[in-house]
């Protein structure tokens, strides 16, 4: 799911790597989504253990939310310097619609190639 995943790569970004929280509205904010859609993705995230918080509270990522967003920035860093490299104008926008399809054996192979 890609939304999942850029929910959890922009929650590891705003809570330094897991090790503070955030806010719905700054998570809407970084998303450019609306707080009605940050609200329902929190739910399924948690409902799926990824992030821990207290109603009305901010939240962070779970040791495995952690994990799983590592994972994912993992990927997207490798895709981006990917794309970087070959000059592409955005980059990183290459790298968020591609990181959602490709497998991390085939990233790691483009990486062996920088």
């Amino acid at each position: 799911m890609s939304a999942k995943q850029n929910y959890l790569r922009a929650i590891y970004k705003l809570t330094d790597a897991g090790d503070k929280g955030t806010t719905t509205g700054e998570l809407s904010e970084e998303l450019g989504v609306s707080n009605a859609s940050v609200s329902e993705t929190i739910k399924k995230l948690e409902d799926d253990k990824l992030i821990c918080r207290a109603p009305y509270k901010e939240f962070t990522l779970s040791p495995m939310g952690k994990e799983e967003a590592e994972r994912i920035k993992e990927k997207y860093d490798i895709l981006r310097n990917f794309f970087e490299d070959l000059g592409l104008e955005h980059p990183e926008k290459e790298a968020d619609t591609v990181e959602h399809s490709i497998s991390m054996e085939a990233v790691k192979k483009i990486e062996q190639q920088l």
